[in-house]
């Protein structure tokens, strides 16, 4: 084999990208060491931040993409026509290049490029994050060679000759990106004292902003706070949260950290340096927190807004005793603030929830996904 080329596939958040670079750095790595040469492309809708593909060397192409949403909406109906143009294209496309394989990570974009995929019997991995599949994936895995998933729950959506339960894949070289002394000076904090990290999800999360500012007279007492606001949140909530502290507790403002949005390898720094994680119930979070080995209060999207799987990520978790949850209908300012003195002050408890994140994790995923997926080019 001289030369491999792959396609990509994800839905069009953080959750779905990061993923599918992991994994190809993992390949490019694989493919040097055997001196091949390889191609990396991305099909499917447009995704999240798409200059991140291409600083990978990622080529980017974009298909007419058919959005299903859980709730009533007329979009759901004219989003249904594009999908026999979104299968076309998708069907040029992977004729031209005959990939050796598809490697998707499931979300609306991703079901016409697997039916194109299996129409030309070109290979089809999938890997599903959730505890509760997506349509996409569930259609999706009647027709991939290969299923992997992240929770146990998941197993029993799809045929378990071909699935197996790996984990998410993480960035390879997690281990190795480590805080150093200017990445504290770089956030201006303390190294001394606690810090508590707040992530919203790529894009913020106006209900996690809303609570998280108006508990700040608690958490400026226990610690420093970096606060993940969402690009375009970003500017209204940090006056809000200016205006808060200035009013209750003037001289913590040196402790608060607002920012839109955090590159990924920061992010991975920013777990490691802290005592306490707040965040939402996506798998990829759930299993970055659980390979830092770090406690976390997770507050799942509720059913009404992304489905129950964010709730089941989120309890599956809780149930190995490595985070609390506080569901959103809960998230108020005095239960959120009663929990986090709770864990802040009980540094036992912060050692047991570290513990078992760790046994939750599953670090070796990147590595097992890249394995199979060069068997599967051997193969051919």
């Amino acid at each position: 084999m001289e030369e491999v080329r792959i396609c990509l596939t994800g839905g069009g958040t953080g959750g779905h990208l990061f993923p599918l670079i992991n994994v190809a750095k993992a390949l490019k790595k694989e493919f040097e060491i055997k001196g091949w040469d390889y191609e990396f492309f991305y099909l499917g809708a447009k995704p999240f931040m798409e200059e991140i593909l291409e600083k990978e060397g990622i080529q980017v192409i974009i298909i007419p993409s058919a959005k299903w949403r859980r709730y009533f909406d007329i979009k759901n109906f004219l989003d249904i026509l594009k999908f026999p143009f979104g299968f076309l294209k998708a069907l040029f496309v992977l004729f031209i290049k005959m990939p050796n394989f598809v490697f998707s990570k499931g979300g609306y974009g991703t079901l016409e490029v697997v039916l194109a995929a299996w129409f030309l019997r070109i290979p089809v991995i999938i890997h599903e994050s959730d505890s509760i599949p997506g349509i996409s994936n569930k259609i999706a895995g009647k027709f991939a060679k290969r299923v992997a998933v992240n929770f146990q729950k998941a197993m029993k959506y799809f045929n378990p000759k071909k699935t197996a339960l790996i984990g998410q894949p993480l960035d390879p070289d997690f281990d190795e990106i480590y805080p150093s002394e200017e990445d504290y000076k770089k956030w201006n904090l303390d190294k001394n004292l606690p810090l508590i990290l707040v992530l919203g999800g790529s894009q913020g999360s106006l209900k996690i902003n809303e609570t998280i500012i108006f508990s700040l007279d608690t958490l400026l007492k226990l610690g420093q706070v970096v606060h993940q606001l969402g690009p375009k949140l970003y500017r209204e909530y940090s006056q809000i949260a200016s205006g808060f502290i200035l009013e209750n507790i003037p001289t913590k403002k040196i402790y608060y950290h607002p920012v839109d949005f955090i590159e990924h390898q920061d992010l991975i720094k920013l777990l490691k340096m802290s005592t306490l994680i707040i965040a939402r119930a996506g798998a990829g979070t759930i299993f970055e927190i659980a390979a830092v080995g770090k406690p976390s209060i997770l507050i799942p999207l509720p059913e009404t807004t992304g489905g129950r799987h964010q709730i089941e990520n989120a309890y599956e978790y809780s149930q190995a005793g490595a985070c609390i949850v506080i569901e959103e209908k809960n998230f108020t300012p005095p239960i959120f603030s009663s929990v986090v003195k709770k864990v802040m002050h009980d540094e036992k408890l912060r050692e047991e929830m570290s513990k078992h994140a760790l046994e939750f994790s599953k670090k070796d995923a990147t590595k097992i996904l890249a394995t199979e997926l060069m068997l599967l080019i051997s193969e051919e």
